[in-house]
């Protein structure tokens, strides 16, 4: 909810500074739009409101409405890359490694030029970025798109990792901290790794230590770890000895 309000609150002080300063009213009025419906998608949890369709791509009409939005994002998104000191990705467990959004140019450094055979699962949580092309081409690519800063329903999420394929897999959102440590926390807790959001989110910490999950998200994992601890097969009573 504080997210849908300051978005909001900050596209409509937009549109209100563009229609007072005529000279820049398009641009202002058209990026302070962008900002008013994306705080309406947050309020909603309208997690498909750039249209990012399965394939990992975002269909052309949204990318125009949003292009003032998405050009900012795109700048704040390489900005943040090239001044990161971090890893561009980390190594969680030997079958799960998370990070953050790659470019089509870093992907044989970061998987050691094994691309094609690493992963089974390419999970990319990203709502506001087309995926490079070699990545969304892959056969496990994966497209789960989450708003910044917020979270899914937990049965959805839930649903979204029994779908994914045995074996190793790569998750990121744009700069691999909150959507990643989010759905990273779930697959370990579903996968018996951890039995709830914080002891999933040390291990994850553990490994990359940027990654923090905000209130809603915490809130998701620590329902999503219940739904697990609910229909979690229960040991089976030993049987009592006859006298």
């Amino acid at each position: 909810m504080a997210n849908c309000l300051l978005i909001s609150v900050m596209g409509c002080a937009l549109i209100a500074l563009g229609v007072a300063q005529r000279d820049a009213l398009a641009g202002l009025v058209w990026l302070g739009g962008n900002f008013l419906v994306l705080g309406i998608a947050h309020g909603f949890s309208y997690h498909g409101v750039f249209g990012k369709r399965s394939d990992g791509t975002i269909p052309t009409a949204r990318s125009l409405f949003f292009l003032p939005l998405l050009a900012i994002t795109t700048a704040v998104w390489h900005l943040a890359r090239l001044f990161s000191r971090g890893p561009a990705t980390n190594r969680v467990t030997p079958d799960l490694v998370v990070g953050r959004r790659l470019l089509a140019s870093e992907i044989d450094q970061e998987f050691d030029n094994c691309f094609d055979n690493c992963f089974d699962n390419y999970v990319d949580l990203t709502a506001e970025f087309s995926e490079p092309s070699p990545i969304r081409q892959r056969a496990g690519y994966v497209c789960f798109p989450i708003l910044d800063g917020a979270a899914p329903d937990p049965e959805a999420l839930r649903a979204m990792i029994s779908r994914l394929r045995p074996g190793k897999t790569f998750v990121h959102c744009a700069q691999g901290y909150g959507r990643t440590g989010l759905f990273a926390s779930a697959l370990l807790i579903t996968q018996s790794a951890a039995v709830s959001a914080e002891d999933a989110l040390q291990i994850l910490q553990a490994a990359r230590p940027g990654i923090r999950l905000n209130r809603q998200q915490l809130s998701c994992a620590t329902e999503l770890a219940k739904l697990v601890s609910q229909t979690a097969p229960r040991p089976s009573e030993q049987p009592t000895s006859r006298q």
